[in-house]
């Protein structure tokens, strides 16, 4: 039966694939005490498959190199805006540490292979799955091409991946226990520097009384740029709609929206706070709310303030995106597929859902003009050879060239009718489906070797990736904590950035229930990213000369 079912695998190539990432998905939900490794199961399914049918299951390569593309593609749209934003600010100590933790990884891998004689392909895979990074084995997976008799870096990456998924985590745990680090208050201290909370967006009532804001528009107060909305006026009874040009009188009650801290900032500056103002919400005929999508292309990739709500007398008071509720600025830039919690009177309704699409199928609509401009970009930059002393040269290559790309565009957000950015559902969908395809095709192309590999050096790879691991991950952590006086949740953030590790990040963003650590992870997996593409090649070029 066994075998029946290897010659038909053998007759459908895309039966293969499919069965593998199948069963690598079913596998990527087990988890032991909360941690699991996610769809990187799907390369250890490809692995047993590949083993099984003795090296003759492989995949064209063109599935590795078209998954790889959509998930690095995808991640620098996502990562872009905010990458850019904290450069300006914090960029180059942390660029310095993760460039710091990548080079002492490959010093490392280098003088293992040194003494204890590993294959350098092996080693260069060791070097990518100990810092948890898939496109940095594809550069080397595509340096290697043609170079017969060559082994699989992929099977190095497998045998590390696992251990640094894990250690990482457990130094995290260490750190937390050992250091007695009181959670509740760096986390504070983390949404803070992030400019963010978690808080969700909460509404008190004011009166209006300070005569600094009497006789002034809503829009020149200092709230203006702060997470905060008034979203109603009550005057002598009436209801309006608050609007930038909405000037304040004494007496005014005013509906506002925001974060705790931003209320009490709202309330020193306008007036005392109203329990329960009288009709101020209740009143419903005039003035109503309504969730809408975003889906008009011609407002995507701009500021809030510049999408002309004005024109029909409605305010923006809350904004979903993703899981994340948030207050919006002014200067809040827009994505398809945002749900915007629009007030504004009831027979502007119609009009406002016109104008804003609120349409599921507008964004569900892929833009493949728009996609297919920035791969073309991103793999004309990859082609691009970097020379280095000694006659050799370094290439992006089908990872780093698209990732570069699309941070940039992701940060641009369109450009003239282009928009570069996608609908997050969209940008989650094709960079899962990117990373099963590209770890199905390695998976099965290395798998015929795999065991061979692991039996002769198998426990030696595994104690020198775990060495690995753990060194990179103590110079992330120790180090953000110690030379860049970070607090410990932005920390934990850097380390699953630097390692490129979204269970690590995952698992952070869980211990101290906050989403701070998301901000450090983007302000570092780019260079990060990087800088473990270029290095896991050099490092192949070392050890084979």
């Amino acid at each position: 039966m066994l075998e029946a079912l290897r010659q038909n695998l053998l007759a459908s190539p895309l039966m293969v694939l499919f069965l593998t990432i199948g069963l690598g998905y079913m596998l990527s939900h087990l988890k032991v005490r909360g941690v699991g490794l996610g769809v990187a199961t799907v390369l250890f399914v490809g692995l047993a498959i590949g083993a099984w049918g003795g090296g003759a299951f492989e995949l064209p390569e063109i599935v590795s190199q078209f998954g790889l593309l959509l998930f690095v593609y995808t991640i620098g749209l996502e990562a872009g805006p905010a990458f850019f934003r904290i450069l300006r600010r914090r960029g180059w100590g942390l660029a310095a540490l993760a460039v710091g933790a990548v080079l002492a990884a490959a010093a490392m891998v280098a003088t293992a292979t040194r003494w204890l004689g590993l294959d350098p392909a092996l080693a260069a895979g060791l070097f990518c799955g100990s810092l948890t990074n898939t496109p940095a084995l594809a550069a080397v997976s595509e340096a290697l091409r043609g170079t017969p008799g060559a082994l699989s870096p992929a099977i190095g990456y497998s045998m590390a991946y696992p251990l640094g998924v894990i250690l990482p985590i457990l130094l995290v745990e260490l750190t937390l226990r050992l250091g007695r680090v009181d959670v509740r208050r760096e986390v504070q201290t983390a949404e803070r520097q992030a400019g963010q909370s978690v808080e969700p967006p909460m509404v008190i009532d004011l009166r209006v009384t300070n005569e600094a804001v009497v006789g002034r528009p809503i829009g020149q107060l200092p709230l203006a740029h702060m997470p905060l909305r008034i979203s109603r006026v009550m005057r002598d009874g009436e209801v309006t709609v608050a609007t930038a040009e909405t000037v304040l009188q004494l007496g005014d009650m005013v509906h506002v929206v925001g974060p705790r801290s931003a209320l009490d900032q709202a309330r020193e500056l306008i007036g005392p706070e109203v329990e329960n103002a009288p009709g101020l919400l209740s009143r419903r005929s005039d003035v109503d709310f309504r969730r809408m999508i975003l889906s008009n292309p011609e407002l995507v990739g701009r500021p809030l303030a510049a999408i002309g709500l004005d024109q029909y007398g409605a305010t923006v008071t809350r904004l979903r995106r993703g899981d994340r509720d948030f207050v919006p600025t002014a200067d809040t830039v827009l994505e398809r597929g945002d749900r915007l919690r629009i007030v504004a009177r009831i027979d502007q309704m119609d009009a406002i859902a016109k104008y804003v699409g609120d349409s599921f199928r507008g964004i569900s609509e892929m833009d493949f003009l728009s996609l297919s401009v920035g791969a073309v970009l991103g793999l004309l930059l990859g082609m691009i050879r970097i020379p280095l002393p000694g006659g050799i040269s370094l290439q992006l290559g089908l990872a780093g060239g698209p990732l570069l790309v699309a941070l940039f565009l992701g940060w641009r957000g369109r450009t003239g009718p282009f928009i570069w950015s996608m609908p997050l559902a969209v940008n989650l969908t094709l960079r899962q489906l990117g990373l099963v395809l590209f770890f199905a095709a390695v998976g099965l192309r290395s798998g015929g070797h795999f065991a061979e590999a692991f039996a002769a050096q198998g426990p030696m790879l595994l104690a020198v990736g775990a060495i690995v691991t753990f060194v990179s991950a103590g110079i992330l952590l120790w180090g953000s904590m110690w030379l860049l006086r970070q607090d410990f949740v932005s920390a934990t953030g850097l380390l699953a950035g630097g390692q490129t590790q979204p269970a690590l990040l995952t698992f952070a963003g869980e211990r101290a229930q906050s989403e701070a650590p998301n901000a450090a992870y983007v302000a570092i997996m780019p260079t990060a990213m990087i800088a473990k593409i270029l290095a896991a090649q050099l490092l192949l070029w070392v050890l084979a000369s």
